[in-house]
């Protein structure tokens, strides 16, 4: 996938939220996840970064990533623990099954001036999206983490299925993606809630310039980002979300991700799970858009 893709993904995350357990407070970092990550070379890796990278960062290893930021330690343990962390745990709890092979690198920076700065010396990147992007060519993800936790959990999404479901289309992609832009983590799950991409689907929906949910699952690389980009994540968020409240999101992932050769769109899988063809469920579909209520 090209950097292109993961712009627009996250334009307009500011008002991207993602809430934790009552335990989220500071504590030491530790982990019950089962890493098979041992051969990964930390060391080295962050001896390359310090030699990029000024003294005000700070380098930590954990799981399949390299940490790189310029915050203080306790604020870097905090996003390792009750972010990073917890959402490795959420996705590989009976979701997600490979991952990561290599190592990836986050790097967080504390303001826009870094951000946009560190951007530009170490990729050449200058037309940046304000919150964060995700460079898979690079496995890097570059996040102005003074913007919230959203983005952050929006790019592990993308970062972790780029492993488990390599040839996942770009619908489903960032469906999931932006699902988890407002989302919780606790007891082992991640829960999508209601974001603010609802409106501009409920407006679509009343002045007739909805599309199907075929036509959705249809859309190539280049069509799903192109001029109607915004209505196409907003559809594919809340496809996701329906499934999620109806308790069939996880099995139609699986389902779609072990089938794949079967129905490379995922409609037969949406059909099977959903027991309706998909031209029937739009009309379901958009009441329950309809339905949703945004709650700051």
């Amino acid at each position: 996938m090209f950097l292109y893709k993961y712009f627009f993904a996250l334009f307009l995350l500011g008002m991207s939220s993602c809430t934790y357990s009552e335990h989220s407070e500071k504590v030491p970092l530790k982990t019950n996840i089962i890493h098979d990550t041992l051969r990964f070379g930390y060391d080295e890796k962050i001896t390359g970064l310090k030699n990029l990278l000024t003294n005000e960062f700070i380098f930590k290893g954990h799981s399949s990533f390299i940490i790189a930021g310029n915050l203080i330690e306790t604020e870097i343990n905090n996003i390792i623990y009750n972010t990073i962390q917890k959402a490795e745990e959420c996705f590989y709890n009976d979701y997600f099954e490979k991952k990561p092979d290599e190592l990836i690198t986050i790097f967080l920076f504390k303001d826009d001036i870094t951000y946009t700065y560190w951007a530009e010396k170490l990729f050449g990147d200058s037309d940046l999206s304000p919150y964060g992007y995700y460079k898979p060519s690079d496995k890097a993800m570059l996040m102005n983490i003074s913007t919230g936790g959203g983005t952050l959990i929006h790019e592990l999404t993308h970062a972790f299925v780029r492993y488990d479901f390599p040839d996942i289309p770009s619908w489903l992609n960032e469906g999931l993606g932006s699902l988890y832009e407002r989302c919780s983590l606790s007891g082992g799950n991640i829960t999508g809630y209601v974001n603010w991409r609802l409106p501009g689907l409920q407006k679509a929906i009343n002045n007739k310039t909805y599309t199907s949910l075929t036509k959705l699952v249809n859309t190539t690389d280049d069509e799903f980002y192109g001029d109607n980009s915004g209505f196409n994540y907003a559809q594919a968020r809340y496809l996701c979300y329906y499934l999620q409240e109806n308790g069939l999101l996880k099995k139609f992932y699986k389902t779609f991700r072990d089938r794949y050769e079967e129905d490379k769109t995922g409609k037969k899988f949406l059909e099977e799970i959903l027991k309706s063809d998909l031209k029937s469920f739009d009309s379901e579909f958009k009441k329950f858009v309809l339905s949703l209520e945004l709650i700051d």
